[in-house]
């Protein structure tokens, strides 16, 4: 408890008053500065009499959700003391990024009730935020004095990326996504060039062992063409720091890119598979909520090689197809992903062009070190496009949603 400015200044001149009434010798100046410096001390003495004993919980609904939507805050206030406390004003702490901080009244609490109190904010980007702690505040009828209790629990806020609307899209000659139609053709992307493979488990059919395989590896393999086909896609999202331009505007759109389309393959019935050089999730049955949480929170690393995304793509089973968001390129990165596709697969890159992210003026000086980085760029989208893949270059202000049909790998549906 502590006393308010208005109540440190009226206590400071009744002081004053007092002193100099004193000194002058005026009786009646010095009870009227007396009456005066009761008034704060007073209100001390009232809010130590009146403190409360609260108890608070913060929940959101949703504790999950997407840039751009509203979610709603309740905070439950309960008196657990014996007195009625003054009216109550709350200030719940939030990032400055989610707006101002909300600052709430209640009514006076009686013993034992309790009072929910609710306000809403609109994160406009992705990210993880705590929201508290929660600040209560009750202070005297005049103002005078001041009580401040601090609840230091925090909630977190997830907030995913901005989803954009994309229109379904079906593999040429596929099971298709919501379809009935025949069994696409599967990308093989593990095992050799010739066959897909995986590890021997308990139970396994020993006819059904690929022994070159197996001696390259070390350990049993077995095929996997007799397995039935899943209908799954991997979309894969570049994290290099140094792969970006526009103060990383463009990994943030590549960012909202790959969550539009985890979304939209999910929606569809495929299986998306999320990879990126650090992490992967394999997104079944249209759960993808790890895998947002993940794009929530991801940041550009500045180590996070293109050939390790490969190996976990390598790694992994079939698929139908990849879709994958690409920074600059080199033409050894370019190398790598292109074994992805030479095992027959449908593969198609957005690649973000690091000369025209950001249009410069055309008197402005041409710098040799961006001239010599665009050609390296040049050379690797090239060599790209030599290995199979369909390449879609990528500049800033393009819209995922006009560009996604373009995918010559699927067809768009209706």
């Amino acid at each position: 408890m502590e006393l308010t400015g208005r109540g440190k200044t009226l206590l400071a001149v009744s002081v004053v008053v007092g002193l100099t009434a004193l000194a002058v010798g005026e009786g009646d100046l010095l009870r009227a500065a007396a009456l005066a410096a009761i008034a704060p001390l007073g209100g001390l003495a009232v809010l130590r009499w009146t403190r409360p004993t609260l108890e608070s919980n913060r929940v959101l609904n949703p504790a999950q959700v997407e840039a751009g939507q509203a979610t709603q805050v309740r905070l439950g206030i309960q008196n657990t003391g014996r007195s009625r406390p003054p009216a109550l004003m709350l200030e719940d702490r939030i990032p400055y990024r989610l707006g101002n901080r909300p600052r709430l009244v209640l009514e006076r609490l009686a013993p034992g009730a309790r009072s929910v109190v609710n306000y809403t904010i609109t994160p406009g980007s992705r990210g993880a935020y705590e929201l508290g702690p929660l600040t209560v505040r009750t202070s005297d009828p005049f103002g005078l004095a001041v009580s401040v209790q601090e609840f230091p629990v925090t909630t977190e806020l997830i907030v995913t990326p901005r989803v954009q609307p994309l229109r379904s899209l079906l593999l040429p000659g596929g099971a298709g996504m919501s379809s009935g139609e025949s069994a696409a053709h599967t990308v093989a992307i593990t095992g050799n060039d010739d066959i897909a493979v995986r590890e021997y488990r308990n139970g396994d059919d020993m006819r059904r062992v690929h022994w070159k395989a197996s001696a390259h590896r070390g350990q049993l393999m077995v095929r996997r063409e007799e397995q039935p086909w899943e209908n799954n896609a991997a979309v894969l999202l570049d994290v290099r720091r140094g792969a970006h331009r526009g103060e990383l505007s463009s990994f943030e759109w590549m960012v909202d890119a790959a969550a539009s389309a985890t979304v939209r393959l999910a929606r569809d019935g495929i299986d998306p598979w999320l990879i990126t050089a650090h992490r992967d999730f394999e997104c079944r049955q249209g759960d993808y909520s790890q895998a947002m949480r993940y794009l929530a929170t991801v940041a550009a690393a500045p180590e996070a090689p293109v050939a390790a995304m490969v190996e976990k793509a390598q790694r992994a089973r079939s698929v139908s197809g990849i879709v994958a968001f690409l920074g600059h390129l080199t033409p050894e990165e370019a190398s790598a992903l292109g074994r992805l596709a030479r095992r027959g697969g449908r593969c198609t890159a957005l690649v973000v062009d690091p000369v025209r992210w950001i249009p410069k003026a055309a008197t402005s000086r041409v710098d040799p070190r961006e001239q010599a980085f665009a050609h390296q760029h040049g050379q690797a989208v090239s060599a790209l496009a030599s290995a199979g893949w369909q390449v879609i270059p990528v500049v800033a202000g393009t819209e995922l949603r006009r560009v996604w049909t373009r995918l010559s790998a699927w067809r768009t549906l209706a």
